[in-house]
């Protein structure tokens, strides 16, 4: 599930602060401007723990899960002179339920901010695409989750929905 719309903000924040000074990548595809345009400014992983209760999203018993969790974020400039920020969030990790079932789960989440020219402006618009597999082993049910949808961010919370979305699987069965 997407990051509440606070975190949001203020990983955009802090994406914006790190990107001071940023650096060349170590290799450019032909088409990539040749000035510096790319700062990573945040890498990082931690634990992360998600319960899902049995009788929900077709799970027959509680599934409790463990993993790895990472994230990184990335301000790059386009070709106009404009700022392109990029949040890669992913999760791994094994879960078992109740009954004895196991299970391996993937998250995988990327938000992209779309062309802010000023990075002080807003109204700016975010890009997400989030899937979440939950994947049972044996005769376990899998759990799968898929969101494409832009939401505008105007300096108010929540963020405003754009367009129609994409979903596969129900919103509410994503953990994460």
């Amino acid at each position: 599930m997407m990051p509440s719309p606070a975190s949001l903000v203020v990983l955009v924040a802090f994406t914006l602060a790190g990107c001071t000074e940023p650096t060349s990548p170590s290799a450019t595809s032909p088409n990539a401007p040749t000035r510096a345009n790319l700062a990573v400014a945040d890498n990082s992983t931690f634990p992360v723990t998600f319960s899902m209760a049995g009788g929900t999203c077709g799970l027959t018993s509680t599934v409790t899960a463990t993993g790895v969790y990472h994230l990184l974020s990335r301000v790059s400039e386009t070709r106009t002179g404009g700022l392109r920020i990029a949040f890669s969030e992913t999760a791994h990790g094994t879960a078992t339920g109740a009954d004895g079932s196991q299970y391996r789960f993937s998250y995988a989440a990327n938000y992209t901010v779309l062309d802010i020219d000023d990075p002080t402006t807003l109204p700016i618009v975010l890009d997400v695409v989030d899937h979440f597999n939950l994947i049972g082993q044996g005769q376990a049910p899998d759990v799968k989750v898929f969101l494409k949808r832009q939401f505008l961010y105007d300096g108010t919370l929540p963020l405003t929905p754009i367009g129609d979305p994409v979903i596969r699987g129900g919103l509410a069965c994503d953990p994460i």
